[in-house]
């Protein structure tokens, strides 16, 4: 996105809605307004929580993403108009206003401004709520002036007025952890989240991160969502200091200084290694801006993997046509997400100093449960990677995935030599080549 950065900053609501705000228009592009009362009474309860934890500091809300068209004076808004909305209403609500043509009906805006008014209604201290809403309730202002990637923002499911994807949350929470830094540092991550693509961000907490920390404490992984955002929240300013805590805390404050004083001048793998010690997945991550350096790293992995697994030796990325067609395409699907998801584990904790050695025998034990079902499901690839499958079906019974969180040694794994089904049980010639594969790595 072709970001304005002259104009990327946080504003308070007074500043999106006062006297002297800068005009803003709904572009026909845009969908009607589809906030139920429940969002409404959500944002209501969010503001009011943050007024009484934090009287006097910053609310960030979240980000507006809005489209300068050359040589007009209103800004379009691309994202952030339901809120917009919510919030033009609120506001008038809180200044004993009334916006008539809404008082009576039963479309969402109608049934929000409805609710609205019995909230507001209900506040015991009006005055000092509206202070804060105005002054202290903040959403970063994003302006691009690209056309095209404005649409392209508006046709992601996120900005179709559906539920906001949980890493969309997460962003918001640990954008509120770095109100103590500056508002550059806050532009910074924020172009740094908005360069990567949706789905990859999808891909990376959802079908990786989420599912590694799931297996390796022997849990069945499930669809990762808003509920389950409390994962990557981490260490914050709001955590308890204790013991455990403590050590956290101070381990990430320090290790970056060490490794600078002790590597200065480190070659690729080296640095590779060095922050994959910084962004360890068993350990929880600092909230602010740590997130977002971690979320970054952790993305650039998991691209890497993604084509670098497939290729004849990972360490020259020599192509290999052989697994070419195991890296694509519905049938190898679950197969290809549990190959990846070990090979982000192993590598964050024993490196990739040995990845070429050991990438087979990941392989192998990624890919040994397509020959031993006619149709992989979901419910079998999760059995089979806590260490579930059935004793008939002929594969490993043992969890990887908890194997490597509890050794600091990858011999220990014990990687050699794993079962796998003697017969195909499907007809696809695919599988035959598969079996062939397997059968030639010990």
């Amino acid at each position: 996105m072709a970001i304005k950065r002259e104009l990327l900053q946080f504003q308070t609501v007074e500043d999106l809605l006062g006297p002297g705000r800068t005009p803003l228009r709904i572009p026909d592009f845009q969908r009607p307004y589809s906030w139920t009362p429940q969002h409404a009474r959500q944002l209501v309860t969010d503001i009011a929580a943050a007024q009484k934890r934090r009287p006097d500091q910053p609310y960030i809300m979240g980000t507006m993403i809005l489209l300068k068209r050359p040589q007009e004076d209103p800004f379009e808004v691309v994202d952030g108009q339901q809120r917009l909305l919510t919030l033009h209403m609120l506001r008038t609500l809180l200044r004993d206003g009334r916006l008539s043509d809404l008082a009576i009906g039963s479309t969402p805006i109608h049934l929000v401004y409805q609710e609205l008014a019995r909230l507001v209604e209900e506040m015991q201290d009006k005055v000092a709520y509206q202070d804060f809403l105005d002054t202290r309730a903040q959403v970063l202002r994003i302006v691009t002036d690209d056309e095209d990637e404005a649409f392209q923002f508006f046709d992601s499911q996120n900005f179709r007025g559906k539920a906001l994807r949980p890493h969309d949350l997460l962003k918001a929470f640990h954008l509120r952890e770095m109100v103590a830094t500056t508002p550059a540092e806050q532009r910074a991550v924020v172009e740094q989240w908005e360069s990567a693509e949706e789905n990859d961000l999808d891909r990376l907490f959802g079908t990786y991160l989420a599912r590694i920390h799931w297996w390796s404490r022997n849990l069945p992984a499930h669809a990762f969502t808003a509920e389950d955002i409390d994962l990557f929240k981490g260490v914050s300013r709001s955590t308890p200091h204790l013991p455990a805590t403590e050590y956290h805390r101070a381990a990430k404050a320090v290790l970056p200084g060490v490794q600078e004083w002790a590597h200065p001048e480190a070659d690729q793998q080296t640095s590779r290694d060095l922050r994959r010690a910084r962004h360890q997945l068993d350990a929880p991550i600092s909230a602010g801006r740590s997130f977002f350096d971690f979320a970054a790293f952790m993305l650039e992995e998991m691209k890497r993997f993604e084509s670098l697994l497939f290729r004849r030796d990972t360490r020259t990325g020599e192509p290999d046509d052989d697994l070419a067609i195991f890296s694509n395409g519905a049938r190898f699907h679950f197969n290809r997400e549990l190959y990846i998801a070990a090979a982000l584990y192993f590598t964050n904790k024993y490196s990739e100093e040995d990845l070429h050695s050991i990438r087979p025998r990941l392989f192998r034990w990624a890919y040994g449960p397509r020959l031993a079902y006619e149709r992989l499901g979901w419910r079998s690839t999760d059995n089979y990677a806590r260490g579930l499958a059935a004793t008939r079906d002929g594969l490993a019974e043992f969890n990887l995935f908890a194997r490597m969180r509890d050794s600091l040694d990858p011999s220990h794994l014990a990687l050699e030599n794993l079962p796998i089904p003697q017969a195909v049980r499907s007809k696809s010639t695919d599988d035959d080549a598969l079996q062939t594969i397997l059968q030639e790595i010990s």
